[in-house]
C-alpha cells in the first residue's frame, strides 16, 4: 500500500487507486491569468481538493471590491489574533481560524531522501535470519525476508514497508481505511479510543512517536488512531462484505477474508505525521491536497502508517520519512499570516464563483516540493495553507510561500 512518485516499492502488488493516495495532482501548464479565470469560475474546479469533483459554471457577478466586516467578529486582518473574520462579498466570506507558529524565523532546508540503512534491520527482524535481495536495476532499492514471513522492503526515495504477515496486515489496514478514511475530505472519522488488554491507547501514541524517532530520526504527532480488536475487526470485514467492491472481487473469485480473527489481533491502527522545527510537515490527510497550475509531478506527502500489538511494531509503512535535511541558507522571518491571506484575496479579486465559499483556517507548515532548478532535488519549505471550504464539503488549499510569498501552485 505504499506509492511514490517516482516508483513503487517492487516486490508488492500496488493499487495506485488506493483510498490514501489521493494527495498530489499534475495539471497542464497554463499563465497565472487563465489559471485564474479557469480554476476559480466554479467551487468546484476552485474545491478540487481530494475529491475532483466539478461544478457547473457559474453564472454570478463578480466579487465587490469593498470589503465589510462581520459583526461579532474577533479582530480583524490587521489584528494579530488567532481569529479572522471578514465579508468580501456575499459569494466570499473569511471566517478563519489562524494557527500561529511559535516562531517567526524559519530555514529551508535541502532534502536528500534515502533507503532506510540495511545494517538496522534487526529493528525489525531481531534475531531472525533475514535474506536481503538487491533489486536488480533500481539503486538502492532492496527487500528483505524471513522463514517466520516477516518482509520488508525500501528504495531511495525515503520509503519503506515492513509487516509480520504482509496479506493478512495489509487487508487490516485496508479495512480500517476503508471504514474510517473519507477520501473527498481527505481526513479521518474521529473515534474515541478505548484502551486494549496490553496497553492503554495514551501509552501506545507515545510508543509510536518514539518508534518513529528511533527508525526515521523525525519528530511525529499522530494525526487519526483506532484500537482494533476481535470483535471490531469481524464487524470491519462485515461492512466490507456488503459492499460493490467486495461483490466484484468475488465474482473474479480475488475477494480477502480472514475467518480466523481471534483475542492476538488486539492491535492500534496509528496514522503520523513528521515534524520539523516544531511545524507539521505536509501529510495529505486531514488537509486538502496540493494542486498544480504547472506541469509537474511528484510525491509531497510525508507520513508514517503503523500497526502496533503487544509485541510491538507489527506493520509499519514510511511515505518519504527517511531523509536529511540540510539548511539551504541562514533562517529567515516569515511573512505573516495576514499578508498570505493578502495574496490569495488577489486571486479572487473579479474572478466569479457559483455559491459560497469561506477561507476557514489557515496554518503554516512545511512542504515537500521539488528544486525547480534541479532534476530529482528537493526541499523542505515552509509555507502558509489558507483552506477554502464549499457548501458541499469539500475543500481546497491556496498554499502561500512563508519566505517569499509566491504562491505553490505555480511553482514558487
Amino acid at each position: 500500500m505504499l506509492f511514490t512518485g517516482d516508483e513503487a516499492i517492487w516486490g508488492i502488488d500496488f493499487d495506485t487507486t488506493n483510498l490514501m493516495e489521493k494527495g498530489d495532482i499534475m495539471k497542464k501548464r497554463v499563465s497565472k491569468k487563465m489559471f485564474a479565470l479557469s480554476v476559480l469560475m466554479s467551487v468546484g474546479i476552485l474545491l478540487t481538493g481530494c475529491s475532483g469533483t466539478k461544478a457547473e459554471p457559474s453564472e454570478s457577478t463578480p466579487i465587490e471590491s469593498s470589503t465589510e466586516a462581520i459583526q461579532g467578529s474577533v479582530g480583524g486582518a490587521e489584528s494579530g489574533t488567532n481569529h479572522i473574520s471578514e465579508k468580501l462579498s456575499d459569494m466570499l466570506v473569511i471566517d478563519a481560524e489562524v494557527v500561529l507558529p511559535k516562531e517567526q524565523i524559519y530555514s529551508v532546508y535541502a532534502l536528500t531522501k534515502q533507503a532506510f540503512p540495511r545494517e538496522d534491520l534487526d529493528a525489525f527482524f531481531g534475531v531472525s535470519e533475514a535474506v536481503v535481495t538487491d533489486h536488480p536495476e533500481w539503486v538502492g532499492a532492496y527487500s528483505a525476508k524471513t522463514e517466520e514471513g516477516g518482509y520488508f522492503s525500501t528504495d531511495p526515495y525515503g520509503n519503506f514497508t515492513y509487516t509480520k504477515d504482509e496479506e493478512r496486515d495489509d487487508y487490516i489496514v485496508y479495512l480500517v481505511e476503508s471504514a474510517y478514511y473519507n477520501a473527498a475530505s481527505c481526513s479521518f472519522q474521529k473515534e474515541e479510543i478505548p484502551d486494549l488488554s496490553f496497553l492503554n491507547a495514551e501509552n501506545a501514541i507515545q510508543m509510536g512517536k518514539e518508534r518513529i524517532k528511533e527508525l526515521t530520526g523525525q519528530d511525529s504527532e499522530v494525526l487519526a488512531a483506532y484500537a482494533l480488536n476481535r470483535e471490531i475487526l469481524t464487524e470491519l470485514e462485515e461492512e466490507y462484505r456488503q459492499t460493490q467492491k467486495y461483490q466484484e472481487d468475488a465474482q473474479r473469485g480475488k475477494e480477502t477474508t480472514v475467518d480466523d480473527w481471534s483475542d492476538a489481533d488486539e492491535i492500534y491502527y496509528m496514522e503520523y505525521e513528521l515534524k520539523k522545527d516544531g511545524l507539521p510537515i505536509y501529510s495529505g490527510i486531514n488537509e486538502p491536497g496540493i494542486s498544480m497550475a504547472v506541469e509537474t509531478f511528484w510525491t509531497a506527502e510525508t507520513r508514517i502508517t503503523m500497526l502496533l500489538d503487544k509485541d510491538g511494531i507489527r506493520y509499519i509503512v514510511s511515505r518519504g520519512g527517511i531523509f536529511d535535511a540540510s539548511l539551504e541558507a541562514e533562517a529567515q522571518t516569515i511573512i505573516s499570516a495576514e499578508t498570505a491571506l493578502e495574496a490569495v484575496k488577489e486571486i479572487y479579486v473579479n474572478t466569479i464563483l457559483s455559491s459560497q465559499v469561506t477561507i476557514s483556517r489557515i496554518w503554516l507548515e512545511y512542504v515537500v516540493v521539488p528544486d525547480w532548478e534541479e532534476k530529482e532535488q528537493y526541499k523542505l519549505v515552509p509555507y502558509w495553507c489558507v483552506q477554502i471550504d464549499s457548501p458541499s464539503g469539500n475543500s481546497s488549499a491556496e498554499r502561500i510561500n512563508a519566505i517569499t510569498g509566491g504562491n505553490l501552485s505555480y511553482g514558487e
